[in-house]
């Protein structure tokens, strides 16, 4: 695949935490906010860092935003600058744009604007959140949409040393194994065969309904 150019409009936390995740990758990435500090914080892993206002048509063109195969507008603190940003991006031909959204209204507005995707981090934590005292044996949660969600657990003591042969996930838990990671690594394997071992040090990574959730609490007490 060929190298990626990303553009990030706003550099709060969000913003930054996402710059911090592509520099692991094969991308170039384009910033702009309007605080030189943000911008200094996060300067060796840019291509570009422009201190400006998102919402200046002018400033997001010198900035080259319109060579970026994805922008993705990380403020939401004001639903205005994210709807220009928006329509900004469209209008310079970016193929991409995601917004952050703080409200389910906020959202319908900017996908109304032209947004490609909306994301509304601190509700999705909010759900894995709850979700996670609700089901304690689980490490982790990932929302895929209102049906599906993927869990991060660790296998009940009655699985360990047994193969997927022997643990019938599917037709037993209505649960599908998609990986697994050990508690050093964060790496996911995908490499499952019908004779993976189920082992104690091993986190497991499965596709679950998520009105299937409270059977992960009873995973827990299998013994």
């Amino acid at each position: 695949m060929s190298e990626r150019t990303i553009g990030i409009l706003g550099l709060g936390i969000f913003g930054t935490s996402i710059v911090h995740t592509l520099k692991n990758y094969d991308c170039q990435m384009i910033a702009v906010d309007n605080r030189e500090a943000h911008i200094n914080a996060v300067a060796p892993y840019l291509a570009q860092g422009v201190i400006g206002d998102i919402t200046d048509f002018d400033l997001l063109e010198a900035a080259g935003i319109d060579t970026c195969d994805a922008v993705v507008i990380s403020t939401g603190t004001s639903l205005e600058a994210s709807v220009l940003a928006v329509m900004h991006c469209k209008t310079l031909g970016v193929a991409e744009v995601i917004a952050k959204a703080t409200s389910d209204i906020a959202a319908q507005v900017l996908i109304k604007v032209g947004a490609d995707d909306v994301i509304t981090p601190e509700k999705e934590m909010g759900v894995a959140v709850a979700k996670q005292v609700l089901f304690p044996n689980t490490t982790d949660f990932i929302s895929i949409d209102e049906n599906l969600s993927i869990a991060e657990f660790y296998p009940p003591e009655s699985w360990l040393n047994h193969t997927l042969i022997e643990i019938p996930l599917r037709q037993t838990y209505q649960m599908n194994l998609i990986g697994y990671r050990t508690e050093d690594s964060q790496q996911i394997k995908t490499n499952l065969t019908k004779d993976y071992r189920f082992k104690a040090n091993e986190r497991l990574l499965a596709v679950i309904d998520n009105d299937r959730f409270d059977q992960l609490n009873g995973l827990a007490n299998l013994k």
